[in-house]
């Protein structure tokens, strides 16, 4: 007799910030367990990092601007991850934030790792942009394979997906579909990732933010979620030309294909992978990045 192989179970929560979806191969004992750890995850996260909650960490810390604050183990994390990708993308992508400040370089905050204590510019404020919830799905995916031992799964929040599990031979990877930014009910098409993380970002979705640049959607795709999501908004900040020339100087990893406003799609990555992963899309521009021995 075979021993019982677990079935898929979907499950379904909402934070501040996005929808999330998790569906992971686990038996019905573990369904409770998981619906209470991934809730109050959540729930923690919105607690210290989302400025919208008056009492959350990341607001007291832009409340106390210009005084030492003494913050968490978790938001130190964080704040270091954001300042290591402030330092990857030349600055483009910029998590701190002043009045009459132009330049990123100009803005540092100073921390007490003794004390774990940051102190913010005076008059300035940090705006992770999403940086946050990358982490913070990157980290369940981590805890849900290393401490649950969950062998395969997917969690997807907003445009963040990553996937684990497909590897082995003789599985299928897990099939992701890419809008298409201008029919909600289309797809561009789809990306096939037996392992590793997506992340899609759209003006359309977040016209606040702006862009001087043809960008009107950018999907990245790698190993790492955070990686995934700064490079995602960095490429739309830069344009193609730019953003993807960054890119290709500062990852050998993380694949993207780029919509502009006049609905051409732009390709980086190695060729080997349209035939694999990219699949049924329709490439304008080709920006091969194998190497040339």
């Amino acid at each position: 007799m075979e021993p019982f192989a677990p079935s898929f179970h979907s499950f379904h929560f909402q934070s501040l910030k996005a929808e999330i979806e998790l569906l992971l191969r686990c038996d019905d004992k573990e369904r409770t367990l998981i619906t209470q750890l991934t809730d109050d995850w959540f729930r923690n996260v919105d607690k210290r990092f989302s400025p919208a909650l008056a009492d959350s960490e990341i607001s007291l810390l832009n409340t106390l601007a210009g005084e030492n604050c003494m913050v968490s183990n978790t938001m130190l994390e964080v704040l270091f991850l954001a300042e290591m990708y402030q330092a990857v993308t030349d600055g483009y992508y910029n998590p701190l934030h002043a009045e009459g400040v132009q330049a990123a370089a100009l803005l540092e905050w100073e921390v007490d790792p003794s004390m774990k204590s940051i102190k913010l510019p005076h008059n300035a404020n940090i705006h992770l942009r999403g940086l946050e919830q990358s982490w913070a799905v990157k980290r369940l995916a981590e805890y849900m394979q290393k401490q649950l031992s969950l062998e395969q799964g997917l969690i997807l929040a907003g445009g963040e997906i990553t996937v684990w599990g497909r590897s082995s031979l003789g599985i299928d990877p897990w099939i992701i579909g890419i809008l298409n930014p201008w029919h909600a009910n289309t797809k561009l098409g789809a990306i096939a990732l037996p392992e590793g993380s997506l992340s899609t970002y759209s003006q359309f979705e977040d016209p606040s933010a702006g862009s001087v640049h043809d960008v009107v959607q950018c999907t990245v795709a790698g190993e790492d979620l955070v990686e995934c999501q700064v490079w995602a908004r960095t490429l739309a900040r830069l344009g193609v030309h730019e953003g993807l020339a960054l890119l290709a100087k500062r990852t050998s990893v993380c694949e993207a294909v780029v919509i502009t406003a006049e609905q051409e799609l732009h390709y980086f990555g190695k060729k080997a992978s349209l035939q694999r992963r990219w699949l049924d899309m329709r490439i304008d521009h080709y920006h091969f990045q194998d190497k040339v021995s």
